[in-house]
This record gives C-alpha cells, sequence and structure tokens, in this order.
C-alpha cells in the first residue's frame, strides 16, 4: 500500500495494519480504544488510539514510544492524516509494592 493514499476506514486491512503498527513497541502493552474515521471536509483520515502502557516507565520513554508508534501509523495511512494517541497507564503487575513499615516513620517512644 502506498503510504500517500489511505485505505477508507471501512477497510479491515488498514485497520489491521493500524493494530500491529500500534503494537509493534515493549512499551505499548494493548490497545484500548482505536477509531479511524474520514473526515469529509478536509478529506483525511482521523486516528485516535487509547494504548495502555506500564505506569513506572519514565516519562523520556512514553514520549519516544508514543512519538514512534504515531511515525508507524503515519506510515501505513499517510502523511497527511492526524493521529491521536493517548497513553493510558496501568499499574505493573511484576512491580512488588513496599511493606508499610518501609513507608512510616516508626516512632521512638
Amino acid at each position: 500500500m502506498n503510504a500517500s493514499s489511505p485505505k477508507p476506514s471501512g477497510q479491515s486491512g488498514s485497520r489491521d495494519a493500524v493494530v500491529a503498527a500500534l503494537l509493534d513497541s515493549p512499551d505499548v502493552q494493548s490497545i484500548l480504544r482505536l477509531t479511524m474515521v474520514t473526515d469529509p471536509t478536509e478529506k483525511t483520515l482521523v486516528v485516535a488510539a487509547s494504548v495502555a502502557m506500564v505506569e513506572t516507565l519514565p516519562v523520556y520513554v512514553i514520549s519516544s514510544a508514543l512519538d514512534d508508534a504515531r511515525r508507524r501509523v503515519k506510515n501505513i495511512v499517510g502523511e497527511e492524516s492526524e493521529i491521536f494517541i493517548e497513553p493510558d497507564l496501568v499499574k505493573d503487575p511484576a512491580r512488588q509494592e513496599p511493606a508499610t513499615d518501609v513507608i512510616v516513620i516508626r516512632a521512638s517512644d
């Protein structure tokens, strides 16, 4: 598919390619929402997605992962498309919460 001529949003091949592009990152855990709409007034494709990312990632990693995902999606749907990707931070299941006595300062009296 030519990057400058996006498929209509109703075609599942284009949607599947966008899903694959969003998930092509170790930092994106899943896609929570994905909407692809053709704006009839401007004749552009608008892609809006919400992706799950682990909450413990540093901000610079989240920012880079979102920029990379946006670039991969634009390569599929075309440069003239509008891409909006929102991170939804989820708790890391492998992270151990510290015990309460580590957080609370014990009294000496």
